[in-house]
């Protein structure tokens, strides 16, 4: 059973924000990381391209002397008003091309870092009206940019992030099996999945469900840890909401033998950033480790039978101990 590696968004640290109010200012990236690193159980960090002001060789150096490995880069056009209206998904082909070269971009500054993962969150890519998106149109241009990214960097893993809404009223790719249906569509073992929890609970998955269905497809490469009510991706500290949803997909994802990172994605907008990246690790460490103490058969058999007495049974045993 692989060990937790933990990691978090470079975001948790500044730039948090609503509507109404700017809770936290986005300091530069090195800064970012030097907060993140005072907690010494991260050891991987996320990446905004192009919007962050990655001075590499700066970076690089940061990296070393904070022992942090660049776990993903994550690609988003979300802030370029010429994606307004989308970006990837666009028929519009200049715009199209635009956004994939954004794709392109994060992947030589991964490589750059020496990361191995891009993160692609098509978050303008969507429709919020009836009759303002031809959707196989759309379906298509996001499958010919990723495939294209994707078959141009064969040793970079691409990880595909969906979510059913927000920005746009509906989006382009909003559920894990849009998502795996673009996989097999594509049809490169360097595409997959980003599973964040956040973003399952509004599409009206099952988390646990949704990591099940992407690494039995052996497409699970990435995880985002957050929390929220169902109704609006709040990225609330994890477990806060659903606890023990949170137990049953780390058990899952022990069960399919995830060796993959375990990413902080919140904004912690009214807490201190840091004091929110503490109490998120220790909630999580005991989770993880409290899925770790179920009993396979005993939890196995109950699901065979259909038996929830059963497997509630041995999690309430377990949770009180």
């Amino acid at each position: 059973m692989a060990e937790a590696k933990w990691g978090a968004g470079s975001w948790v640290i500044g730039g948090h924000r609503d509507r109404f109010v700017d809770y936290h200012e986005s300091p530069a990236l090195e800064t970012k990381l030097r907060r993140l690193a005072k907690d010494k159980r991260i050891k991987g960090v996320e990446v905004i391209c192009p919007y962050e002001n990655i001075d590499v060789p700066v970076i690089r150096e940061v990296l070393k002397e904070l022992d942090l490995k660049v776990m993903a880069v994550l690609a988003s056009g979300i802030n370029d008003f010429a994606f307004k209206t989308g970006g990837i998904s666009r028929g519009n082909e200049s715009v199209r091309l635009k956004a994939t070269q954004q794709i392109v971009e994060a992947a030589e500054t991964a490589l750059a870092l020496d990361c191995d993962m891009v993160n692609v969150w098509p978050g303008q890519d969507g429709y919020d009206y009836a009759f303002q998106s031809d959707y196989w149109v759309a379906w298509d241009s996001m499958r010919t940019s990723i495939r294209e990214a994707a078959t141009a960097y064969p040793n970079l893993k691409f990880a595909l992030e969906y979510k059913p809404y927000e920005p746009r009223a509906a989006s382009a790719l909003p559920s894990v099996y849009s998502a795996l249906l673009l996989c097999q569509d594509i049809g490169l073992d360097n595409v997959g999945i980003t599973l964040d929890f956040g973003h399952a609970l509004l599409a009206n998955e099952s988390p646990a469900q949704a990591a099940v269905m992407a690494a039995g497809y052996g497409r699970l490469m990435h995880v985002h840890l957050n929390d929220n009510h169902g109704r609006f991706d709040d990225d609330f500290l994890p477990a806060t909401a659903h606890i023990i949803e949170t137990l049953e997909f780390f058990w899952h994802l022990q069960r399919a033998d995830y060796d993959g990172w375990l990413s902080l994605d919140m904004s912690p907008a009214r807490e201190v950033p840091e004091d929110a990246v503490r109490w998120s690790l220790d909630a999580l460490e005991v989770l993880y480790e409290k899925a770790r103490t179920l009993d396979r058969a005993v939890l196995e058999s109950a699901m065979e039978h259909g038996d929830s007495i059963a497997a509630w049974d041995h999690l309430l045993k377990q949770l009180m101990k």
